[in-house]
């Protein structure tokens, strides 16, 4: 199996693509518990950190069909990296704000929820034209898998360690600028500015 995984790795474009999808999904995985180490710092009550956390939630299962359709239209591009960058102002904006006002903080997480970058959907899209051959393609599905629970379980440390290190508003400031580093590298990446949506008929 891992003779396999570094079969793909060698692969032209692999490691960056996965590499720089998983840093720009940084964000995604460990905003629940930014999000809760922060409202809990700034004094607001577990209710209220799981009410934004769960906000994020949503929004971001609200955005990601749509940024997905998105690229389907306009390419992977020209929608990543600005979502990327949208998604951490919206995330900066709580950081600097505050609780002052609860409409704004839920506002701010809501931003950063539903313009969350696809990046898991468009690297699954990017395999074919990267490895060619189908089952190359079947074991960089299970890799990827692996790697995501990896970066599940090692982002909400990095957080905890950033918050240790400096603030829990340092850290969502952080993770989030990280994140747009790793949207950008898949963006400026071959196969990403060259990939186009097969033509299909969309419906709901």
């Amino acid at each position: 199996m891992a003779a396999g995984y570094l079969d793909i790795l060698r692969a032209r474009h692999a490691a960056r693509l996965l590499a720089g999808t998983l840093v720009g999904r940084l964000p995604n995985g460990t905003a629940p518990v930014a999000i809760v180490l922060f409202t809990r710092a700034e004094g607001g009550t577990y209710t209220l950190a799981g009410a934004l956390a769960a906000v994020y939630g949503l929004a971001t299962a609200v955005g990601q069909p749509l940024l997905g359709r998105a690229v389907d239209l306009y390419g992977q591009p020209r929608v990543q990296f600005p979502a990327a960058v949208v998604s951490a102002l919206g995330m900066a904006l709580l950081a600097l704000v505050g609780l002052g006002s609860l409409p704004l903080a839920y506002g701010a997480v809501a931003v950063a929820g539903v313009f969350t970058p696809p990046l898991e959907g468009g690297l699954r899209a990017l395999w074919p034209s990267v490895l060619g051959r189908e089952d190359r393609v079947h074991r960089a599905y299970a890799m990827d898998a692996v790697a995501q629970e990896i970066m599940f379980t090692v982002g909400p440390l990095l957080v905890t360690v950033l918050v240790s290190l400096w603030s829990p508003a340092a850290a969502l400031l952080v993770i989030n600028a990280t994140g747009v580093l790793g949207a950008l590298s898949v963006v400026l990446s071959e196969p990403s500015r060259t990939w186009r949506s097969a033509p299909r008929e969309a419906h709901w």
